[in-house]
């Protein structure tokens, strides 16, 4: 396994040259025979391998979820690792599960073809079809030196996530406060932060991003077609590699200075609840009012029925009734 993602990472980096069947065995020490081998156990695996007589073999991008390829051309960030899973119950649990067997030293980024119990706010099941979506969870190590500001660094995840969207794809991105994700007025992302407290010494030493996008994925559960969408509802030439990568170089460029919130004026711009009505349920309560802003925190400032003016830091926006567009829900 070892020799075939070396023999994947030599062909992307190569791409879209050809690299010959001697040059790479020359590379890995390894004969013309055994790199036969190794190409068409990645063939098998999915990735698009071309091979002419004469010229070798060369990488072609595609859907196939790879380690490799979504690394590419981050060498510059921070240290962090890449686990690419075919199926899995759900990325944050993977990343718990391994939190509490061995602490993080650097960021790792598992991502999954499909999960079989993905879940989101509440445990609500997070619809995760095989080859039309995105799974995939950022854990963090934090110590002393690195004080985890929750609201802020779901918020800014919102924003790398719409921003990567926009760039990548000719859509019209939204964000419902907190952390959902909107393109045509429907959900097509859910982020999930969650935190690892140490046993030890009672602090959180870890936290789990987890980051579900419905790339090009149509066909939904009959209770989630009303409200769940896709970023693209046709064939794209963005690969979901492609998607992983811009995601994962926007957040680590970002990262070390999310705490000062420099990121919040793109996400007001972002936002589809300022100056909407709404209804938000806070804790056992239900409130209702008109959003007057986001503040400098993340929290949303709503100025209630009442009048009265409270911002709120955690909750969930039950409903949006928006005095302009199609949104309801």
């Amino acid at each position: 396994m070892a020799n075939q993602i070396a023999v994947l990472r030599l062909l992307i980096q190569a791409a879209p040259a050809y690299c010959s069947g001697d040059w790479l065995a020359q590379q890995l020490a390894i004969s013309r025979t055994a790199i036969w081998k190794l190409v068409q156990g990645l063939q098998a695996a999915g990735h698009t391998i071309e091979s002419r007589h004469g010229r070798g073999y060369r990488y072609v991008a595609n859907n196939q979820l790879s380690a490799p390829a979504i690394e590419y051309g981050l060498e510059t960030l921070p240290p962090f690792k890449v686990t690419v899973l075919p199926t899995v119950d759900s990325t944050n649990a993977y990343l718990r599960r391994l939190v509490t067997k061995m602490p993080l030293t650097v960021p790792t980024v598992v991502v999954a073809d499909t999960q079989t119990a993905g879940y989101g706010r509440s445990g609500r099941e997070f619809y995760s079809p095989s080859q039309t979506g995105i799974y995939m969870s950022i854990g963090l190590p934090i110590n002393s030196r690195n004080v985890l500001d929750a609201g802020l660094l779901t918020t800014s995840t919102a924003v790398v996530v719409a921003q990567t969207l926009q760039q990548l794809f000719d859509v019209h991105v939204s964000l419902k406060w907190v952390n959902d994700v909107l393109v045509n007025q429907h959900k097509v992302v859910g982020i999930l932060s969650e935190g690892i407290t140490s046993l030890e010494t009672g602090q959180i030493s870890a936290v789990i991003i987890g980051i579900g996008i419905n790339l090009t994925t149509t066909v939904f559960p009959t209770m989630l077609a009303h409200k769940a969408g896709s970023v693209v509802a046709n064939k794209t030439s963005v690969t979901r590699n492609q998607v992983i990568r811009e995601l994962l170089r926007r957040f680590f460029d970002g990262y070390p200075t999310y705490r000062s919130g420099n990121f919040m004026a793109a996400y007001r711009q972002l936002s589809m609840v300022i100056n909407q009505q709404v209804e938000l349920r806070s804790g056992a309560q239900i409130y209702r009012g008109v959003v007057t802003d986001i503040d400098a925190r993340g929290a949303l400032v709503v100025r209630l029925e009442t009048d009265q003016v409270r911002h709120f830091s955690s909750g969930e926006i039950t409903k949006v009734n928006l005095l302009t567009g199609g949104y309801h829900g």
